[in-house]
């Protein structure tokens, strides 16, 4: 009976298997195809940028380059093309889990050619950003309307969402596979993608509230995908988190509006000098709500929960471009709401700055404390997912920092607005790029644990090598990407004790050991994973995969090496022209951001003393087994602070449901929402 029952099944099988084969082998020739148009298209969109004359499109360019152009030309004239891009992905979602009911690989190729598809109207944008930017408004909700500005600093926040959420939905076919809920994942994945666009298109902040909102639910999903205690517990604490972030920037919205009439990005700090201490407790809440999803310090504790649980391709997209989202929503407040227009100042010691400077000092440090207990947490992990998770606090403070010089040094803040959003690129790229190169290990080795690998180059030699190429990023090497953002960050700190206090000189001092501490952390991950001697029951393992997994590991390497090698283009073409959108110095920005020399000698020799600290602190640390350290339990913001806060507010909400003799599950999350439908009724009988 059981050898019959075993031949059915083989019998069975061959065509099942050869079925699955042929669908695989169509999955994985589409999107081999559409990655060779994608870098086709990134091609012919520099030759849009760069190739064009008076008289239209240089007739010396290659002829498949000119003929792509061409094809994108009718597209790039569309007025609409923020709102399908938005909505794209929402209403792509439903149909992509529909379709996975009936065919697995179907849906995943559909899944890919969407967000292809989204990739190609972002690219289509860019000759009317250029031009001026792209309004495009759906009226009528809650009475004010959804209203969306695309400008070249949403532009760059776009265009990295559109590239790396391609690369991501190539890889999560085959990492998926071992997972369960599959369309559950692809749903939310896609309604996060649409939140995380509406976001960073929003022409005012009730738009930019509403999408940030719809992001933070979706991803809860992504994040408690497996539905184990650890990642039920890490999604609790993500929505916690999420939903207080959300209620600081909604009370934050509420006093703006009362005491300004204005929602829409203006700049307001003529309005907001006019409301003594309450200007900096609406900034506040602001630096709160976008702090907590940018994994700021005290406000971070959330993230590390989330990474290690989460799916790989989630942590992907969770460390490489949502943590962003909060980066750049303290980027859009310091460049409207903390900005005075240029016609009202006189120079940058104007008193319309004391709002920008004063919050300018706070996110400072705020910055320097981040990257500094970041890289120090990440260095004492073995869990390579919790380290990398940490790794993103600590580069996130890069960003912070930079934000802050933005704001502290005002009118001749641009350096630091480069830097900031140079490295939230940069950081993008590597840091997705190197949670899925921990994907693909733990997909051949199911250990997440560095300290029990070692020479796995032999088995997965690609692997190794694009993680050297994105440990080269993250680490600042010159011709690889983070060098030129990390560059731009040294310089705006530099000026910032320069122009400023003199207290940044220490700030200085902290960057250079943190980026120090950062290079170990990679000598670190690449020596205990790739190299030493390999673990005999990984000494067999099969070969790297399908490819696709590569192929998108791939085309991230490629975009690291390329920024590194060339990092002018984006500093020319868009970063450039979006500090010219705000009220900087355009002095400043000739003389010092303008044709910048990234390859000058003093840089370059910048990063030998950092390397060679890098080296130090390796080598100290397992001398004298300095990778097993703790933080005092005073320094632990859950333990001190969160977890008191979470047990009043569990004992309170507890309380009031006994009384009424009411049974209700995750109270804090039904109050917060009925808040926000009052305030939503509110905010339209306002706009009536």
């Amino acid at each position: 009976m059981g050898s019959e029952e075993t031949g059915r099944q083989s019998h069975v099988g061959k065509p099942l298997n050869k079925w699955y084969h042929r669908i695989m082998n169509y999955f994985c020739i589409s999107c081999i195809i559409m990655f060779a148009i994608t870098l086709l298209l990134v091609a012919a969109f520099i030759v849009m940028v760069l190739g064009r004359t008076a008289e239209g499109i240089n007739p010396y360019l290659p002829g498949f380059l000119t003929g792509m152009v061409k094809l994108l030309e009718p597209l790039t004239a569309y007025p609409y093309l923020p709102l399908l891009t938005i909505f794209g992905p929402l209403l792509g979602g439903p149909v992509e889990a529909f379709i996975g009911k009936r065919s697995e690989s179907f849906r995943d190729f559909t899944v890919v050619f969407s967000t292809f598809g989204t990739f190609v109207l972002i690219l289509a944008m860019y000759p009317q950003v250029a031009a001026g930017g792209i309004i495009n408004t759906i009226p009528g909700v809650f009475g004010y309307g959804l209203h969306f500005r695309v400008d070249m600093l949403s532009y760059i926040m776009v265009s990295t969402a559109g590239i790396l959420w391609l690369m991501v939905s190539i890889y999560a076919h085959e990492y998926m596979g071992m997972e369960q809920h599959r369309d559950r994942f692809y749903l939310f994945m896609s309604i996060t993608f649409g939140g995380v666009l509406g976001t960073v298109m929003a022409a005012d902040i009730l738009t930019m509230f509403l999408f940030f909102e719809l992001m933070t639910f979706s991803s809860y999903l992504l994040v408690a995908h497996n539905q184990s205690p650890d990642s039920i517990l890490a999604g609790n604490n993500y929505i916690y988190m999420g939903v207080g972030g959300g209620l600081s920037v909604l009370i934050g919205m509420i006093l703006l509006l009362f005491n300004t009439n204005h929602l829409d990005f203006v700049f307001l700090a003529t309005e907001l000098s006019e409301l003594g201490w309450l200007q900096y407790a609406i900034s506040g809440f602001f630096i709160i709500g976008f702090g907590i999803k940018a994994g700021m310090l005290p406000l971070h504790i959330w993230l590390p929960k989330a990474h290690p649980v989460a799916p790989t391709p989630a942590s992907a997209l969770l460390s490489g471009l949502l943590i962003k989202i909060g980066a750049y929503g303290l980027l859009r407040m310091s460049t409207s709401f903390f900005m005075p227009a240029a016609a009202m100042i006189s120079d940058k010691s104007d008193p319309l700055w004391d709002l920008s400077k004063n919050m300018g000092v706070v996110i400072i440090w705020i910055g320097i404390i981040t990257m500094a207990v970041g890289v120090f947490m990440a260095l004492q992990q073995g869990n390579m997912k919790k380290m990398l998770a940490y790794h993103s606090i600590s580069q996130m403070g890069y960003i912070v920092m930079g934000i802050g010089v933005a704001s502290y040094l005002g009118y001749i803040g641009a350096m630091g607005f480069a830097g900031s959003i140079y490295h939230t690129i940069n950081h993008a790229f590597f840091k997705a790029l190197l949670f899925m190169v921990v994907g693909v290990i733990y997909l051949r080795t199911h250990e997440l644990d560095m300290y029990k690998l070692g020479g796995l180059w032999r088995q997965m030699p690609f692997t190794a090598l694009v993680c050297l190429i994105a440990a080269l990023g993250i680490t600042g090497m010159p011709g690889f990407n983070g060098f030129a953002s990390k560059s731009i960050l040294h310089h705006a700190i530099v000026e910032a004790y320069e122009y400023g206090h003199p207290s940044f000189r220490y700030a200085e001092i902290i960057f250079t050991i943190v980026s120090g501490g950062t290079v170990c952390s990679f000598i670190k991950l690449f020596s205990y994973a790739f190299l030493g001697k390999c673990p005999e029951k990984y000494q067999q393992l099969p070969k790297e995969g399908n490819g696709m997994m590569q192929m998108a590991m791939g085309g991230l390497a490629l975009l690291i090496i390329g920024i590194g090698m060339a990092p002018g283009f984006i500093m020319d073409q868009l970063i450039i022209p979006a500090a010219s959108g705000f009220t900087y110095d355009a002095y400043f920005i000739n003389k010092y951001l303008v044709g910048m020399n990234f390859f000058n000698t003093k840089d370059m020799m910048g990063m030998i003393p950092v390397y060679l600290l890098g080296i130090g602190i390796f080598v100290a640390g397992r001398q004298f087994d300095l990778f097993h350290l703790h933080m005092p339990k005073w320094m632990d913001f859950e333990l001190i602070l969160y977890k008191p806060i979470y047990r009043n507010v569990l004992r309170l909400s507890r309380g009031i449901t006994a009384h009424y003799e009411m049974r209700t599950n995750n109270a804090d999350v039904y109050i917060y929402a009925l808040i926000l439908v009052t305030s939503l009724f509110f905010l339209a009988g306002y706009f009536r």
